[in-house]
């Protein structure tokens, strides 16, 4: 049952290249919400917190991931946006 853990990390993973890609391509960040990137990135550090706290591997992976690759997504939108 552990395959479906990984299978959802990777799938998880592999939801942010697209908006990462065109943010990086165009530079254009309108229309992406700050306060909701945020809430996902405190959420991502609550599991990570709840992941080390059970030490399950996957969930400690997938979400250390998750908040690293959501913390790039704040970076980007506080780079590009338009003040």
């Amino acid at each position: 049952m552990q395959i479906f853990g990984w299978l959802g990390f990777i799938t998880m993973q592999i939801f942010f290249l697209p908006q990462t890609a065109k943010i990086l391509r165009t530079r254009d960040v309108t229309g992406l919400s700050l306060p909701a990137w945020v809430i996902l990135w405190l959420g991502f550090a609550f599991y990570v917190t709840y992941s080390l706290a059970i030490m399950d591997v996957v969930f400690i992976v997938g979400n250390t991931m998750g908040l690293l690759q959501t913390s790039l997504q704040i970076g980007l939108i506080l780079r590009y946006r338009t003040r």
